[in-house]
């Protein structure tokens, strides 16, 4: 059968039976609606809208992308849990650290007490030897056969870096220490004018060593800067606590007690630079002590060495003037801090120096030209300078247990402490640590390190991949908590002494820096927990997100699509119904066949 036009709206089905455009027609509309219910099915049978690329392109790959995102987040959650992990493990360890060493300190503070004998001592040092070594099976700690404090975040390949890490953890704290000690002046005290210093590297030539710079404005230091002179310096051993270099500069923790004693008294002293010089520096002397390594300076010494200004002069002078008032004064322990006082309350004039003396002989002298004359005097009846110095000053340069510091046994307000001593530090270096930030506060002083060679963490520590991007991670860089790392065992093995009341008591400082330590680095694994807890909080926040914005674009909408598929099956239904009415039109014909 066909269908022939014959105008506008009208057509003359002819009687054919070859080609049955009806059925064709109807044909193509069951096959249309058979594939609409074949993705209407897909659709109610999988709950997605969009199954195939060829159901909606573009759709398709934004929801790959989504689908891509949404596995990356998963995973850096599941990294994140891992990561807690570990730092749940390393925090076990820090932990465990911390409780040693608070009972070694109390060992500690019991060996200090003289109602032990050294032999009671020698019994507790075998129990802190113990826990010396117990320290380090928790600094072995692993997580997946990764050993976790491995000391990645304080690893130093320059000297420079060595310095600042000896600098921010003993040298400077050790330095102010002992001058408040010595003096009870320090940068927290409501008199400093400046509570600020800045560190330079500088190649200064072969006259410094490191020394401190100040400025003032009026009466008043207005700023300060400690300069490390690398010249000698560079040839700094890095394993030696004390600051050792080869280049003859002695003990680098000296020098700087020395500078910063001038830096305390400059900032707290209204006029500091009008104080005789024999005052400044032999004030700084007699803080570290100096018997041991300026003896020949010593042995030179005349009655009018202290109206000099050359060379060395004013130093040892100085240094032997102050001994020689501290015993004026009967050794009561306070001379010292009576003389800074006077000067910080009435400045370095000439009649703020005569009360300061004054008030440091309690009155036996009543100006500085008075005790320098009783000294020179005392000097010139002596039979040498070493008699002199030995009776006058109770400096004697043939005891070298003891420096002849302020805080010493020579000027009877100590134990006896030798050079490596007297600026107390741990076993070792490797117990040193960078600073936290540009700026650190230490004792009341704000050291602002400036642009020194900070080392490259890229490689260091580890790295939890918590992003789907690349550098999308946090560093995890710890510490090395094993005992020589904590100061309290030297490179050779040497483990720390309570054998004596004072090596007791110094050990005391000893484990309250490593208690510092180890405390610091439990807040870090803290913060660094806490962190990633956010992280994972978060992580799963952006996975609910992005599943969200992935489910808007590719899920069904099984109400909508049940109703497109009702609608389909029922068209499928009534084409497959016509179809069959249109296979039957033609079989007419055969009537007129017969």
């Amino acid at each position: 059968m066909s269908a022939h036009f014959l105008g506008k709206g009208n057509f003359i089905m002819a009687m054919v039976i070859k080609n049955n455009l009806v059925a064709q027609s109807a044909l193509g509309e069951l096959k249309k609606n058979n594939d609409k219910l074949g993705k209407d099915l897909k659709k109610v049978a999988s709950g997605m809208r969009v199954n195939g690329a060829g159901d909606d392109a573009s759709s398709y790959a934004i929801s790959e992308r989504m689908r891509v995102q949404l596995r990356g987040l998963e995973q850096d959650n599941a990294n994140a849990q891992n990561a807690t992990s570990l730092l749940k493990t390393a925090a076990g360890a820090i932990g465990s650290t911390v409780d040693l060493l608070k009972t070694m300190k109390e060992k500690a503070i019991n060996a200090a007490n003289d109602t032990n004998t050294d032999a009671d001592r020698a019994t507790i040092q075998k129990e802190l030897d113990q826990g010396i070594d117990q320290l380090d099976d928790n600094a072995n700690v692993t997580f997946n056969n990764k050993i976790l404090f491995d000391g990645a975040a304080d690893a130093a390949t320059d000297v420079k870096q060595t310095i600042v890490k000896g600098l921010n953890s003993e040298w400077i704290d050790a330095s102010l220490q002992l001058i408040k000690d010595t003096y009870g002046i320090s940068f927290a005290d409501d008199t400093a004018s400046v509570k600020q210093m800045n560190l330079l590297f500088e190649n200064s030539g072969p006259d410094v060593l490191a020394y401190v710079r100040s400025y003032f404005s009026g009466n008043k230091t207005s700023k300060l800067e400690l300069s490390v002179n690398m010249d000698f310096y560079n040839k700094l051993k890095q394993t030696d606590p004390n600051g050792y270099t080869s280049a003859s500069a002695g003990y680098l923790d000296r020098t700087l007690a020395h500078e910063f004693t001038h830096a305390v008294m400059s900032t707290n002293i209204r006029n500091f630079s009008s104080l005789p010089k024999w005052l400044r520096e032999g004030a700084a002397e007699y803080t570290h002590g100096i018997d041991d390594f300026r003896v020949v300076a010593l042995s030179k010494m005349t009655a009018n060495t202290i109206d000099s200004d050359a060379d060395e002069d004013p130093y040892v002078a100085g240094y032997a003037f102050l001994h020689y008032l501290n015993k004026a004064n009967g050794y009561d322990g306070m001379a010292m801090k009576r003389l800074m006082a006077t000067l910080v309350k009435e400045g370095g004039t000439s009649s703020g120096l005569d009360d300061a003396i004054a008030a440091a002989t309690k009155g036996k002298f009543s100006t500085s030209n008075e005790a320098i004359a009783a000294f020179k005097a005392d000097f010139a009846a002596a039979k040498d300078v070493r008699t002199f110095l030995k009776d006058s000053c109770d400096i004697d340069m043939s005891d070298q247990t003891d420096t002849g510091s302020a805080t010493g046994s020579k000027s009877a307000a100590g134990d006896a402490a030798n050079g490596e001593d007297i600026v107390l530090e741990g076993k070792s270096t490797s117990y040193w640590w960078y600073p936290s930030g540009q700026q650190t506060t230490i004792e009341g002083l704000t050291m602002d390190w400036g642009d020194y060679p900070q080392p490259a963490l890229s490689h260091a520590g580890f790295r939890f991949q918590v992003g789907t991007k690349a550098n999308q991670n946090i560093l995890a860089a710890f510490s090395d908590i094993h005992a020589d790392a904590l100061g309290l065992k030297s490179a050779e093995g040497e483990t720390l002494s309570v054998q004596t009341r004072p090596a007791a008591k110094r050990a005391l400082t000893i484990f309250d820096r490593a208690i510092r330590k180890a405390l610091d680095q439990a807040t870090t694994i803290g913060a660094l927990t806490s962190r990633l807890d956010y992280t994972s909080r978060n992580l799963t926040t952006a996975s609910e997100n992005v599943q969200a914005s992935e489910s808007t674009i590719r899920d069904a909408d099984m109400a909508k699509e049940m109703t497109e598929y009702t609608k389909s099956n029922v068209l499928a239904q009534a084409a497959q119904s016509m179809l069959a009415q249109a296979n039957q039109s033609s079989s007419g014909v055969l009537s007129l066949l017969q």
